[in-house]
């Protein structure tokens, strides 16, 4: 099934994933509950991010941590590639039929189970979640709560089918009847597999952190322990693996500290007697550390291989919220899937994992605590798969053959651009420009009269280029065509040069967005380009404005490139309240953390059910705010919102040039 048709059946049982949310929200709740008890947040993110930096892809660390943990009595194997790994634990296990596995996504990543099922040999997961969704057979929706998204009583039917009699949906009886289970299979198995949270170069420590005990088991009843993770997870000392695992924990569950942490220094070993070393006392004889390189060490984009396995970013996913494990891969869930695939040269993985699906919005790095850059690495491999003609869309092909044509991405002649303004008397040039772009002008031309109006309000004549205005670019870059989007943005900075401006203002964020984002572009004259809320905020004091009344209380949707693209925030807030005569209600989600309304990237054009579900999902969130208006100021946004509206909508869509334009009017004489 290709991955249009998974994110139609996905988003057509959206019902499904309603208890992946409610777990989501549980764990936000929770984090904000346990908020005042984590001390200097921000700063331990900060160190995270400078340890990941100084560790990832250091080979001396990485040789130092070698050289340690064989000291230490660990026996360890560098596998270069995923096969070579499949071999190397498969010789580890040989002559066993059973298995013990904890959680580890580095194993769901080599479908390890699945890989020695086929050699004969069964292996168990024996953290509840994990073991849950191999009975159930579908894939875990959180890193650390790969359940999630099922129900008790989903549960229950599940676990009633597998021991063949009634499991009531009691959630203490749900864990009773499987940690018995497992319990039996701890009982007998001679083999043991986890993953690792960290290992520290200097003393040559394992770092286990679990909240069930599983793991602990897992690494000491059997007589070997298997240790399968990656390079990444090597930092210099264990204060550095300390660090790691406090905000994991916080981060994934909420919880300050997990219940367990264990730090495994080498096999299980006695000095009592004649204080000769022997091994096997109280744990395992044999420790295996298996380190799954698999590209990691020859990346050249390392920053993927930063994260920590919290899913911090899956919380905030529209795209994730909508579809769940659709959106990446066994291992790696949602755009962080897609990124670190493609970082490691498997660009196919990275298509079939859901790199187009990607909003590009950046709400996950907002959260992230190593603050990776997922919308600046997922627009890098969409331009390296368009160069190599490796997953692109048919609908994107169109896009961007438009662009090429028509200075537009919908297929409109040039000359229809300019329609909105006939009749205005704008000449080409002049100290500001208005610079429409092509969601203004061709999705809503009512927008582009009106800035007009309210420019000349505040004093100013403005410049408009005509049927010359050539397309920005943004939505070229977004889908990968970098070059383009470069070409577009040189030629309109030649236009403005042209027609003398000092400062271009739009209404279009992704314009904006898409102007700013080439800094190296000669700009002459001191040339600023200015988002229209940000204009308005520096001019508000100037115009006749009359708040409005009556609109039942306002909202303001921060469109992504404007917010989290550009950092404006305050401004257009600033001048809703001038507009309006009161200060805006805020969203469940807003400001930096604000929701896509589905537009992005590309998404509406190849995936129009998902844009339209993400769409549905902000709009409820506007509802739930009590406000009876939302604001936005962004043409494709607006129209996102107001197309999946009902015939009877909750709120009205509004966008922010037509309030100023409203009270405007109404202010003058």
């Amino acid at each position: 099934m290709d991955v249009k048709k998974r994110v139609e059946s996905a988003v057509a049982e959206s019902s499904s994933l309603d208890g992946m949310r409610r777990s989501f929200k549980t764990i936000k709740d929770r984090q904000r509950e346990n908020s005042a008890r984590v001390a200097d947040l921000e700063g331990r993110k900060e160190r995270l991010r400078a340890v990941k930096e100084r560790s990832v892809g250091d080979r001396a660390l990485l040789e130092q941590a070698l050289a340690t943990l064989r000291e230490n009595g660990f026996r360890v194997v560098l596998a270069k590639t995923r096969e070579a790994a499949l071999r190397a634990i498969r010789e580890e296990v040989r002559g066993y039929d059973l298995v013990v596995k904890s959680k580890s996504n580095v194993t769901k990543d080599l479908h390890l189970a699945e890989h020695l099922g086929r050699e004969g040999v069964d292996v168990i997961e024996t953290d509840l979640g994990d073991r849950i969704i191999q009975l159930a057979g579908c894939p875990a929706a959180h890193p650390t709560g790969p359940a999630c998204h099922m129900t008790r009583q989903e549960i229950a039917a599940l676990f009633t089918g597998h021991f063949g009699r009634e499991v009531s949906d009691d959630p203490m009886e749900l864990t009773s009847v499987m940690r018995d289970e497992i319990a039996s299979y701890l009982d007998r198995a001679k083999v043991g597999i986890t993953g690792a949270n960290a290992i520290t170069a200097s003393e040559g420590a394992v770092v286990i952190v679990h909240n069930e005990g599983n793991a602990a088991k897992c690494a000491m009843l059997p007589d070997r322990h298997i240790v399968v993770t990656t390079p990444d997870k090597v930092v210099p000392t264990l204060e550095d693996a300390m660090g790691v695992v406090k905000l994991q924990t916080y981060l994934s569950t909420g919880k300050v500290l997990s219940s367990f942490i264990n730090v495994i220094t080498g096999p299980s070993y006695t000095a009592d007697i004649e204080k000769k070393v022997y091994k096997g006392m109280h744990g395992p004889k044999d420790v295996v550390i298996v380190l799954v390189d698999d590209g990691r060490l020859a990346a050249e984009d390392k920053e993927p291989q930063y994260c920590i396995g919290c899913g911090m970013c899956l919380l905030e996913c529209p795209v994730y919220n909508a579809v769940g494990p659709v959106f990446g891969t066994s291992g790696h869930m949602g755009g962080h899937g897609a990124y670190l695939s493609g970082s490691l040269g498997r660009l196919d993985e990275s298509v079939d994992a859901g790199l187009y699906l990607c909003a590009e919005c950046g709400a996950c790095t907002e959260v992230c605590p190593s603050r990776i850059d997922t919308k600046r690495g997922v627009g890098a491999l969409r331009a390296a798969g368009r160069g190599e003609g490796l997953g692109t869309l048919p609908e994107h092909d169109e896009v961007v053959a438009s662009i090429r044509n028509y200075d537009n991405p919908w297929k409109v002649p040039r000359a229809q651009k300019a329609k909105w303004a006939r009749g205005l008397g704008l000449k080409p040039k002049g100290d500001v420009l208005y610079f429409a772009g092509c969601s203004t002008s061709l999705l809503s031309p009512e927008t582009g009269a009106k800035m007009v109006d309210i420019l000349r309000a505040s004093g100013e004549e403005p410049a408009y280029l005509g049927q010359s205005e050539k397309c920005c670019g943004s939505v070229a870059r977004k889908i990968g065509e970098a070059g383009l989007a470069r070409e577009k943005a040189e030629a309109c900075f030649a236009d403005f040069a042209t027609a003398g401006a000092k400062t271009v203002v739009t209404s279009c964020p992704g314009c904006a967005s898409a102007l700013n984002h080439f800094e190296d572009l000669p700009r002459g004259h001191g040339m600023r380009v200015l988002h229209v809320s940000q204009y308005l905020d520096e001019h508000i004091d100037g115009l006749p404005l009359t708040p409005l009344k009556g609109m039942g209380g306002v909202t303001f949707h921060d469109p992504c490139d404007l917010g989290r693209g550009l950092g404006v925030y305050d401004e257009p807030r600033r001048v809703l309240a001038a507009a309006t005569g009161s200060a805006c209600v805020e969203m469940e989600r807003s400001r930096e953390h604000s929701s896509c309304c589905g537009s992005g990237a590309g998404v509406r054009s190849a995936f129009p059910v998902l844009a339209d579900s993400i769409s549905r999902d902000r709009l409820r969130m506007a509802g739930e705010s009590g406000a009876g208006t939302v604001v936005t100021s962004c043409p494709w946004c607006v129209q996102s919102l107001k197309q999946c509206q009902g015939p009877d909508p909750e709120v009205e869509v509004v966008d922010l040039v037509d309030v100023v334009h409203r009270a405007l009017r109404k202010g003058r004489p």
